[in-house]
């Protein structure tokens, strides 16, 4: 199967390109929202970075340089409010040590949110303009299944997918599916299927495109239009749709900009 992807150097080949606005902290989260409207940039909101401890404070660095390295990532911006546990130059620093397309901007160094706004809205365009588009051939397309629904049985799933030359990675849920797309993430998936249990929503994460299959439960089939695929159409459609979604086709859950990013705690912190 010949599918192109998009070369973004160290992070390796992505199904999209995005540009990444990265909160360091909570406080900044208002300010990167701004800046990604701008230049249509990908962001989150969170709520970590401010007086974490304990292991948490490597823990959340360490997962926030693993989103900053997905390959469906092309270029950084880190923004930090000045005074965080987790400073954003020091994010940028590690991040611009592993891939040169990265900066920074500090609010509280910045003249504040208005100041910080302008800075980081030039500066994201320069990246964009340094940095663009290198569209490529995709060597394996690394999909990540999240599997909420206890009783559905994934293996003619998983099987279909590898005997397409697809790489696979599952995880189960448990009916959590944001800890499910960031761990997965980590593991660098290009694209997820989501399977959530049936007394849970679609969901989508902001880096990678998610495919969301209904089951035949009251709220899914209530809700169907936010879903890409029913359980009943796998076999038929599933293939085909994560050919669509390579080539550039968004998923529902990225029309709609939903879901969120959960960084992974240990201690129970502010």
């Amino acid at each position: 199967m010949n599918l192109e992807g998009f070369d973004h150097g160290n992070r390796g080949i992505g199904i999209r390109h995005h540009q990444l606005i990265l909160p360091s902290v909570i406080c900044s989260t208002h300010v990167s929202r701004r800046i990604a409207t701008e230049v249509s940039a990908v962001t989150f909101a969170h709520q970590h970075g401010c007086a974490i401890i304990g292991d948490d404070v490597a823990g959340i660095d360490n997962f926030f340089v693993a989103l900053a390295d997905h390959p469906n990532v092309g270029s950084v911006l880190a923004v930090g409010l000045g005074c965080e546990t987790i400073q954003s130059q020091e994010l940028a620093a590690k991040l611009a040590s592993r891939n040169e397309s990265t900066h920074h901007c500090i609010i509280q160094e910045s003249g504040g949110v208005e100041g910080t706004v302008t800075a980081g809205v030039l500066a994201a365009r320069q990246l964009a303009e340094k940095y663009p588009p290198q569209k490529t051939g995709l060597i394996q397309l690394h999909i990540g299944i999240e599997l909420g629904r206890v009783t559905f049985d994934i293996s003619p799933v998983t099987r279909s997918l590898k005997d397409s030359g697809f790489q696979i990675e599952v995880i189960e849920s448990h009916g959590n599916s944001a800890e499910a797309f960031s761990k997965l993430a980590e593991l660098k998936s290009h694209l997820i299927i989501s399977f959530p249990a049936e007394n849970q929503p679609s969901s989508g994460f902001p880096l990678i495109p998610v495919i969301n299959v209904a089951g035949t439960g009251l709220l899914h089939q209530a809700t169907f239009k936010d879903f890409d695929l029913q359980e009943t159409e796998l076999e038929e459609k599933l293939i085909s749709l994560i050919e669509s979604v390579v080539s550039g086709k968004l998923t529902i859950a990225e029309k709609n900009r939903s879901g969120e990013i959960r960084a992974p705690r240990v201690v129970r912190s502010v």
